[in-house]
């Protein structure tokens, strides 16, 4: 009955403005019920249709009380003028929260902005409040209006408990972080009169407010007392206590501290339940990059898969971000590049879905860098544009981009400006207390740069400086990496033991890549000293670990220092099976068992984006149109060998 009605009704010009917004941001209302400009004759609105008699009220109505598609409901409702309908707020509120569990969150605003209007002015706290966290990610200002407004009307602490964090969470995206730590230490405040009930939840907002304010400069000398405060309000709670860890563990990173401690810290933090909130997912997130800064790559792998394995079932997106950094940071640091890149982008997507979140910076550094060692370059200037300097500028996450964007220059030959990327990036690290060279090695880098500018004693200082700190820190990566830009900086005979040692320790940590370009290094210095035999064997050996990396420019430089040596690298494979990366391959083999794009991205925890791109990139390389030929030629190359890396003929 509902799709044969024809609409000869002039819709006013608000209600046209309504639906015309709807068409671009949520479900489309019925086909035949068009919202259309007026042409001469056509019979205007009356008021009969402010009172229920008009056709997309009626519809709605019609549709509602035959349990029809929400959104098809609220499509129409969206067209109808308010007139303090309680069934209309009712409908609209409903089509919200389906729009929300589908991922549609403009719809759901939009929903709940129309509902608003359809209640009186009084009286209207909770759906203020629904509104507000609907908005909070993506319109963090309007989030704000309306939950203050909201806790105007929420009396009681235990009914405010749900509009706090969120109002709180949308203030310090705004740059608003002092006004968010008074309502998180007030709210705390009053949950604790309410009695022993809600001590998890005061808890909860104390951690919360520390966590904001680890993102304050001038909050930081105060961080000591924060902690100690909170850990008098954690000993009763298991969960309390890890969270402390967490806190305790990011902080130690960048002072004198014992790394057998910090890691103690950081482990004990990580539990593999998925996180209650975004609060409690943050804190876990600051003990697996602690974790990972103190060289416990298998242990943090490890708290990843128990993770993923308790979360695969549920739609958690706290867990999901937490996720795809780890996985990222772990990938990068094993030079696992193309799985590297996979979760790196899928981080930066989460983070960015969340306006103003301060980890965009961090990953899109952690993606920066990926392209750079995999050859695309040219991804990197619209990488950078979406990490806004007016927005992230002052937080301790933009070092991590101003060093990744120091090695954009330094792959363009802007030496300069790598170096005033890294000289302002040391002098952040050192501000926030985060001086550590596990965290970022700025120091090896401005030393390279400044001996490529011709001061090699500046050079020098910089890279025995951070020497000095990685044996204070002592883990094998770091330290294998400080060592290979002091013996790059000593040249000579001098420079050999160094970078024999860099080698050494990069082998025993695991880090391919940078294992890779120690051997690179240290074959120069090999080369140099008269031992061009021995130059060749470590070179090559560096080339065939760069290629298993995926590592493009440094396979480049490891080839053309072969040549230098008066050997004859052998090509790589640039079609076939053998030239499919690790992911193409998983990819692949997931396609040819006949897995969906869909039920691919959820088992190797990527984008669907991701999987697409791989199979294109696969399809190119293996010479075919279409995933029904993959399985003759995957099992006619089993087993697969070394991968891209593989040296051909």
């Amino acid at each position: 009955m509902i799709g044969h009605i024809v609409l000869r009704v002039r819709a006013a010009p608000r209600r046209q403005t309504r639906c015309l917004a709807h068409r671009r941001s949520g479900p489309q209302p019925y086909p035949a019920l068009p919202c259309r400009p007026t042409t001469h004759g056509d019979p205007i609105n009356t008021p009969a249709s402010h009172d229920g008699s008009g056709p997309h009220y009626r519809a709605a109505r019609i549709l509602h009380d035959q349990d029809g598609p929400l959104e098809e409901v609220a499509g129409h409702l969206l067209a109808t003028e308010p007139a303090g309908r309680a069934w209309v707020a009712g409908a609209l509120r409903a089509a919200a929260r389906l729009a929300a569990a589908r991922g549609d969150a403009e719809a759901a605003v939009t929903y709940l902005r129309r509902a608003l209007e359809e209640l009186p002015a009084a009286g209207r706290g909770v759906l203020l409040a629904e509104l507000g966290r609907a908005e909070a990610p993506a319109h963090p200002a309007a989030a704000v209006r309306h939950l203050c407004a909201a806790l105007d009307e929420l009396t009681t602490p235990v009914a405010r408990l749900d509009v706090v964090p969120v109002l709180a969470d949308a203030l310090a995206r705004g740059q608003r972080g002092c006004q968010a730590g008074e309502l998180l230490e007030r709210e705390a405040r009053l949950l604790a009169t309410t009695g022993p009930s809600c001590d998890d939840a005061s808890f909860g907002l104390r951690l919360q407010r520390v966590l904001i304010e680890l993102d304050d400069l001038e909050k930081r000398p105060w961080m000591t007392d924060r902690l100690a405060e909170l850990t008098a309000d954690a000993d009763r709670d298991p969960g309390h206590r890890r969270a402390v860890r967490a806190v305790r563990a990011a902080l130690a990173v960048g002072r004198p501290a014992d790394r057998a401690a910090v890691a103690e810290d950081a482990r004990d933090a990580l539990d593999p339940s998925p996180p209650r909130d975004d609060t409690s997912a943050a804190a876990t997130g600051l003990a697996v990059l602690a974790l990972l800064w103190c060289d416990r790559p298998a242990e943090t792998t490890d708290f990843l898969d128990r993770l993923a394995e308790r979360t695969q079932w549920h739609d958690c997106a706290p867990a999901r971000t937490l996720l795809a950094m780890g996985r990222c940071e772990v990938a990068y640091r094993a030079g696992r590049l193309q799985p590297a890149l996979d979760a790196g982008r899928h981080w930066l997507d989460l983070a960015s879905a969340v306006r103003g979140n301060a980890m965009v910076p961090l990953a899109a550094a952690g993606v920066l860098r990926v392209l750079l060692e995999t050859g695309r370059r040219e991804e990197a200037p619209a990488l950078l544009l979406g990490a806004d300097p007016e927005r992230y500028g002052t937080s301790w996450q933009w070092a991590h981009l101003l060093e990744a964007r120091a090695r954009l220059r330094l792959a363009h030959g802007d030496l300069p400006g790598a170096l005033e990327d890294l000289l302002e990036c040391g002098r952040r690290q050192i501000a926030w207390q985060r001086d550590n060279p596990a965290v970022l090695v700025w120091r090896s880098l401005a030393a390279v740069t400044h001996l490529a500018l011709g001061s090699p004693g500046q050079a020098a200082r910089l890279a025995h400086q951070e020497h000095e700190q990685a044996q204070d820190w002592g883990a094998p990566r770091t330290l294998g990496v400080s060592l290979r830009a002091v013996g790059m900086t000593a040249r000579g005979r001098q420079g050999l033991k160094p970078l024999e040692d860099s080698v050494g320790l990069l082998e025993e940590a695991g880090a391919t890549l940078e294992l890779a370009r120690s051997l690179v290094e240290y074959a120069t210095v090999r080369c140099e000293a008269g031992h061009a035999r021995l130059a060749r064997e470590l070179a090559l050996r560096g080339l065939v670990l760069a290629r298993q990396c995926g590592a493009v420019d440094l396979a480049a430089l490891a080839r053309e220092r072969l040549r230098t040596f008066g050997a004859r690298p052998r090509r790589t494979h640039e079609a076939g099976v053998q030239a499919l990366t690790d992911s193409e391959r998983r990819v692949a083999l997931l396609a040819a068992r006949g897995h969906t794009n869909r039920e691919i991205a959820d088992t190797l925890f990527i984008t669907r984006r991701t999987v697409e791109n791989h199979l294109t990139s696969g399809f190119r390389k293996l010479g075919i149109s279409g995933r029904r030929e993959l399985g003759p030629l995957l099992d006619a190359a089993a087993p697969l060998g070394d991968g891209p890396g593989a040296e051909g003929s």
